[in-house]
């Protein structure tokens, strides 16, 4: 028996409550934090740019150089900055950790 195979979502943010010590941006702190993130594809959004590098790579004109040959679903916005205190009790704000918005880019 065949599985149905697995419908691609497009891309949108999702969200996730973690320990500021799990964002692995050095600080050890034991405060949560809801850090959203961007998933899934972005098919919908190729453009003739991407057909056309796709088509150039594969003639292998472009040899060494990482070039992505479709868009990505990234951050298109960040939600306000965090702060919190660390395990010394020192207060910290970091910027740009929490998408508010995804697109394909």
């Amino acid at each position: 028996m065949k599985r149905a195979r697995a419908r691609k979502q497009p891309c949108t943010i999702k969200e996730l409550e973690v320990r500021v010590s799990e964002l692995g941006l050095g600080y050890i702190s034991d405060e949560t934090v809801l850090f959203r993130y961007c998933s899934g594809t972005c098919e919908a959004a190729v453009r003739n740019y991407d057909l056309s590098l796709q088509s150039i790579r594969s003639k292998k004109k472009i040899k060494k150089e990482k070039v992505r040959a479709k868009p990505c679903c990234r951050p298109v916005a960040y939600d306000d900055d965090i702060s919190f205190l660390d395990a010394k009790n020192h207060y910290h704000t970091i910027k740009e950790v929490s998408a508010k918005d995804c697109g394909c880019v």
